[in-house]
């Protein structure tokens, strides 16, 4: 998922009957993609549209208006990546039933939400 297609996504949900006036993107990528249209469009981040995003991008630090974005812990992600794969190769080879891993995860509030502008 890359910027031109939260660009098109926002682009959609802007022309729908009643449009949203909050967005959460499954990726910063997208989100500054939506971004970038809210202001092409006259859109007031975050007065008429609240935007937030999820990998804690450094873009996303220096957008204007700064995003909000939910930061992962990656060396978790990372552990937990190899532990599965580990299990996988050295444990059983036929597949494993699904499981759900949370991570920890912290909001960084910025100003895509109306929170106060963090140093950069």
């Amino acid at each position: 998922m890359h910027r031109a297609e939260g660009a098109r996504a926002l682009r959609e949900l802007l022309r729908l009957p009643g449009p949203p006036d909050a967005v959460f993107c499954f990726s910063d990528e997208l989100a500054l993609g939506a971004l970038r249209v809210a202001a092409e469009q006259g859109v007031r981040v975050p007065d008429d549209l609240a935007l937030m995003g999820f990998d804690d991008i450094e873009d996303g630090r220096f957008a204007a208006p700064s995003l909000t974005t939910i930061a992962p812990d990656r060396e978790q992600i990372a552990e937990r990546a190899v532990q599965c794969l580990t299990e996988r190769v050295f444990g059983r080879l036929e597949a494993l039933p699904g499981r759900r891993i949370v991570v920890p995860h912290r909001v960084r509030g910025r100003e895509s939400t109306g929170a106060a502008p963090a140093p950069v």
